[in-house]
Formats: C-alpha cells, sequence, structure tokens
C-alpha cells in the first residue's frame, strides 16, 4: 500500500502545478501551509550559518521529493516565527513554493528556544560554539547547567564544557565555528591567559593539524616552564588509559604517578580558580 505524505513536492505548492492532482494530507490539530512571506526568522535560532551549497541541495531535494516534514513557527502578532526548520524555509522561499507545511505551535519565549535548542542537537546540526551559545540563552532564563542538561539529555559536565567555550577569544570561536578547530582542541587553550601567545598556538594547531592530545602536552608544557629531563622509560598503557579517561571527565591535564611500591599520586591541572570549583563540582565536593 502506498504511503501518503508530503510527496512530489506537494503539487500545490510548486509554482505552476496548480493542474497536478494535490496529495492528500493527513491533518494534524496544527497543521497549516503558510505563505513564506508571513514567517519570520527567529533571532534566537541556534544554528547561525548555513552554506549556499547546502541550501542549493536542498532545493534540488524539494523539486524531486518535496517538503517531508513540516517546519514549526509559533504565532507572533501577524506573522509566524520560525521555532526549527530555518533552513527547510529559506530553500522553500528559493525553490518558489507558495506555501510551506508548518505545525503552529503556542509556545513561550523559553520553550520556543528550548524546541529550537533540542531539534537541533537531535539533527547534529549544530557546532560546538553554536551549542554554547544556545545554552547560554537559557542561562538567561534563570535556568542552571544542571537544568539545562535534564532538558536536552545530555550530562552536565557536558554541559559546563561547553559553555567554558565561549571564553576563548572571537577569533578562537570562529575556527571552531568553521570546523577548523574542535571543542576537544580548543578547551585545553583555556588555561592560557597570554592572548597573542594562544593565537599563535591556535594557528599552529589547524595548520599543523594537531589532535587534541598534542594541544594537551603543548599547553602543560606551557605552563610548566623551561623543560626539565624525565626519566627514560615509557608509561604503563593502563595509566594512560585512566589518565586519558580523566582528562576526557575533567577536561583539563591528569597525571598519573606510580611507585613500585604500589603507591602514588595523581595530578589535575586548573587555569583558574573558577576552574578549580568546576572539577570539584564534578567529584561531588561544594
Amino acid at each position: 500500500m502506498a504511503r501518503k505524505g508530503l510527496g512530489k513536492g506537494l503539487s500545490n505548492l510548486l509554482p505552476g502545478s496548480e493542474g497536478r492532482a494535490a496529495i492528500e494530507i493527513k491533518k494534524h490539530p496544527e497543521y497549516q501551509e503558510l505563505s513564506p512571506a508571513v514567517i519570520v526568522p527567529n533571532p534566537d535560532q541556534p544554528r547561525k550559518r548555513f552554506s549556499a551549497a547546502e541550501i542549493d541541495e536542498l532545493v534540488k531535494t524539494l523539486f524531486s521529493v518535496g517538503l517531508i516534514e513540516p517546519i514549526i513557527v509559533r504565532p507572533l502578532g501577524d506573522k509566524f516565527q520560525l521555532i526549527s526548520g530555518e533552513r527547510r524555509w529559506i530553500a522553500c522561499k528559493k525553490a518558489g513554493f507558495k506555501s510551506i507545511p508548518a505545525i503552529v505551535k503556542k509556545v513561550n519565549d523559553l520553550q520556543a528556544l528550548e524546541m529550537g535548542i533540542i531539534e537541533n542537537i537531535q539533527r547534529e546540526e549544530l557546532t560546538p560554539m553554536e551549542e554554547a551559545r544556545a545554552y547560554e540563552k537559557l542561562l538567561g532564563h534563570d535556568l542552571k547547567p544542571q537544568d539545562i542538561a535534564e532538558k536536552v539529555g545530555k550530562d552536565r559536565s557536558t554541559v559546563t564544557n561547553l559553555l567554558r567555550l565561549l571564553k576563548l577569544p572571537e577569533e578562537i570561536q570562529n575556527l571552531i565555528d568553521q570546523k577548523k578547530l574542535t571543542a576537544g582542541q580548543a578547551r585545553p587553550l583555556l588555561a592560557i591567559a597570554d592572548r597573542r601567545l594562544l593565537l599563535r598556538l591556535a594557528t599552529r594547531i589547524v595548520s599543523e593539524g594537531w589532535s587534541a592530545r598534542r594541544v594537551e602536552d603543548e599547553v602543560a608544557r606551557l605552563q610548566s616552564g623551561p623543560a626539565t629531563k624525565k626519566v627514560a622509560g615509557r608509561k604503563d598503557p593502563n595509566l594512560l588509559s585512566v589518565e586519558k579517561k580523566l582528562q576526557n571527565r575533567f577536561s583539563t591535564r591528569v597525571e598519573i604517578a606510580h611507585r613500585r611500591n604500589g603507591g602514588g599520586k595523581v595530578s589535575l591541572r586548573y587555569a583558574t580558580l573558577e576552574d578549580l570549583d568546576r572539577m570539584l563540582q564534578l567529584m561531588g565536593v561544594k
């Protein structure tokens, strides 16, 4: 049995297609078909960048199979403000659609922001910086990192680590947005206070393709001052594995010094007192 849906571009939406039979659509209680002219973008939309190639590719898809998934909007005066689906809206306008399938939600500012963030996170379309800025907006609605974590289904530490990226210089944030630098490569840079040194190091990381681990090692070297000779010998792979897990957990440089008698010490580096407080919270120390 053939599936009914928004197939073949919703023939009545495409310019010059009045002669085609309209596809029957099972109406959702909140479903409407809206003119692109009455839809306005959301200034709090988490995703800010849409490449021309990406839009052109979607336009081709629209002409081929139509808009499979309606956009989501909310009433705003005599207009409708986007909650999710801005890329689809832009592509529909470019394709010349006369109207766009939409689900109309009656929600407040906070609910609209939450819906937009969650939808983009589920699609994995946000850069780390876009996600961090979205969480920052939620903080402005008196939510705490733990509240945000519960709403988006992530660990509190993941949310706080992303928020910390907002402390990086704008140039570094732009590199992350452009996907030239990953969040894992950028996070250790938070420990460097010298802006000029920070930017020089970021340039090297991008041009030489450093791994996140190499960035951590270089930042640790810069913090420790002049290099000192180490005793020859390789560290046990099991200890290295534990160090890596702790580094991922606390987002900082971790060193384990193990003695032959079975004892040893674990060292965690922090850049500021705020950074120390963050790690203490992760340990459950208040």
